[in-house]
């Protein structure tokens, strides 16, 4: 189990919200800007290989995070700056909202945080177009008011500047500017 810190640069930027809410794109815009590499849990965790693709559910979501930070030290080099989107808060095994442990936070050692967050029934029609499948409203936000909760008690114990944007009505500016701050322009 991973106690160590990630490295101590500080170069890593947190964005997360819950699946559908639109982090990827966001993250596309973010990189047109600013020289940061974009990283996304699910591809530093290898999730392929450890579930389903279109599973959204967590078997054990401790040893996932430890996983996540063992294979994020493998990646991460003290020069660059990264954008690592995910989520403060995932579905556990029985299909309920868990936060993902405080301490994967620690061991980030992030510069700053993002919460993205939209309407739930904008959400709930993108996953449903995307997976093919329906989902419950009333899941959707519970899970996205605890990511967002989660992300402002991260914040706060942290003492990390946080940005809270939706994903359909955001000042791009603001955006950049928050996260530009401390990286290199192209």
């Amino acid at each position: 189990m991973p106690n160590a810190k990630i490295n101590n640069s500080k170069n890593i930027i947190f964005i997360g919200g819950v699946h559908g809410v639109g982090k990827g794109h966001i993250c596309q815009i973010i990189k047109s800007y600013v020289n940061i590499i974009h990283l996304t849990a699910s591809e530093v965790l290898k999730w392929r290989d450890i579930s389903a693709t279109d599973n959204k559910l967590v078997q054990n979501i401790s040893e996932t995070q430890d996983l996540l930070i063992v294979n994020l030290e493998k990646i991460v080099e003290k020069d660059k700056q990264y954008l690592l989107d995910g989520h403060y808060c995932l579905l556990n095994k029985n299909g309920d909202s868990e936060k993902v442990p405080f301490k994967t936070f620690e061991n980030l050692n992030l510069s700053k945080i993002v919460i993205v967050f939209e309407d739930a029934k904008t959400i709930k029609q993108r996953l449903e177009i995307r997976d093919g499948k329906k989902y419950n409203l009333n899941q959707i936000t519970h899970f996205q008011n605890m990511e967002m909760n989660y992300a402002r008690e991260i914040s706060q114990k942290l003492n990390l500047p946080l940005l809270k944007i939706q994903s359909s009505n955001y000042d791009q500016k603001t955006l950049i500017k928050f996260i530009d701050e401390n990286t290199i322009r192209h």
